[in-house]
């Protein structure tokens, strides 16, 4: 978790500037409707159809995030989808490891989804409650387990070696 500054400062009635750690956005409209300008270049249009019920609509660009679970990841997605997996998903520190048919997700809250293909990966270890796994673009991620049953733990690192052919099956 990291440290996050957000200010909001009223400079006209209906007016609002906003200024953050990564962006700033200025807002003009009441409790009908509002547009926000940020300065990342995105347009968001809001309007009340009723209490508690809105329309927003946005336009511009939505930036990618550039921070994952550790290091350069070797495909960084909002959010990974998974397919059927063939091993139990383990517990991170705030997140969890899960692993299907085409790699392995990493899932941390408040970071995007990293994903490491079966393809990529050289090396998966366990040692006590840390899992260490390394890829061919030399990546290697350091995830501390915290589940309470470490045969689970052996069983995820040794499926996930077996499917991605890192040993003799």
């Amino acid at each position: 978790m990291g440290l996050r500054i957000n200010k909001s400062f009223k400079i006209a009635p209906g007016v609002r500037i906003r200024l953050g750690n990564k962006s700033s956005s200025l807002s003009v409209g009441g409790r009908a409707g509002r547009v926000t300008l940020n300065s990342r270049g995105r347009r968001t249009t809001t309007v009340r159809l009723a209490r508690g019920v809105s329309y927003s609509s946005s336009t511009g660009t939505r930036p990618k995030l550039s921070r994952a679970a550790a290091g350069t990841p070797a495909t960084l997605t909002e959010r990974a989808p998974l397919g059927p997996l063939i091993a139990p998903r383990r517990k991170i520190a705030e997140g969890w490891l899960a692993a299907d048919e085409r790699g392995v997700v990493v899932h941390r809250s408040g970071l995007d989804d990293v994903r490491i293909p079966l393809v990529h990966l050289v090396s998966a270890e366990l040692d006590g409650k840390e899992i260490t796994l390394k890829t061919s673009e030399g990546t290697t991620y350091c995830l501390g387990l915290t589940t309470f049953s470490t045969a689970r733990d052996l069983r995820f690192v040794e499926a996930l070696a077996r499917a991605a052919r890192l040993t003799q099956s």
